[in-house]
C-alpha cells in the first residue's frame, strides 16, 4: 500500500484503501484525495509506522485471524464507495470504519499530516492550499403556505 501511496499522489490521483484488522472483527474503507485528506503515510497503521517487516510477525503454522464475513462487509463498503465515486451519486465516506462486536460505524474524514513522510503529499497539500476557498450560498426557502384552513 505504500508503493500505491507514493504513486497516487505522485499523479495526484484519488484512490481507495481498506483493511481488515488483525482481530478480523473490525476494518476501515478510506478514500483518498492527495492533498484534501490523509494519505496512507499520513496515518500509517503501527506495523507500518514501527518499520517492522511484516513476515517477522508471521509463525509457521499459525494463520492470521480471518472472518470471511468481516472482509465481505468491507468489501462491500468499498465497492459502494467507489460506485458512489465513478457513478458521481451520493455522497463518497471519506473515512467508515466497522467494528462489529459493538456492531460501531465511525465516519470521519482525515485531514492530512503537514509533517507527512511522503514529499509528494506535502507538495498536493500545497497545491490544495493555494486554490480558492469554494464560496457557499446559503439559500432561504420560504414556507409554503397550507393547503387548507383548519
Amino acid at each position: 500500500r505504500m508503493a500505491i501511496n507514493t504513486a497516487c499522489n505522485e499523479l495526484n490521483q484519488p484512490w481507495f484503501e481498506s483493511g481488515v484488522s488483525e482481530n478480523a472483527v473490525s476494518g476501515h474503507i478510506q478514500f483518498i484525495l492527495p492533498g484534501e485528506t490523509a494519505c496512507f503515510a499520513c496515518a500509517p497503521p503501527l506495523v507500518v509506522a514501527s518499520n517492522i517487516d511484516e513476515k517477522t510477525l508471521k509463525r509457521d503454522g499459525v494463520c492470521a485471524a480471518s472472518l470471511p464475513t468481516t472482509m465481505a462487509v468491507v468489501a462491500g463498503f468499498l465497492v459502494q464507495n467507489t460506485l458512489k465515486y465513478l457513478l458521481n451519486f451520493g455522497d463518497v465516506t471519506a473515512y467508515l470504519g466497522y467494528n462489529a462486536l459493538q456492531d460501531f460505524f465511525p465516519t470521519m474524514r482525515l485531514k492530512p499530516n503537514p509533517g507527512c513522510d511522503e514529499r509528494n503529499c506535502r507538495e498536493r497539500q500545497l497545491e490544495v492550499a493555494k486554490r480558492p476557498k469554494p464560496v457557499v450560498e446559503v439559500v432561504v426557502q420560504k414556507e409554503e403556505e397550507p393547503l387548507h384552513a383548519d
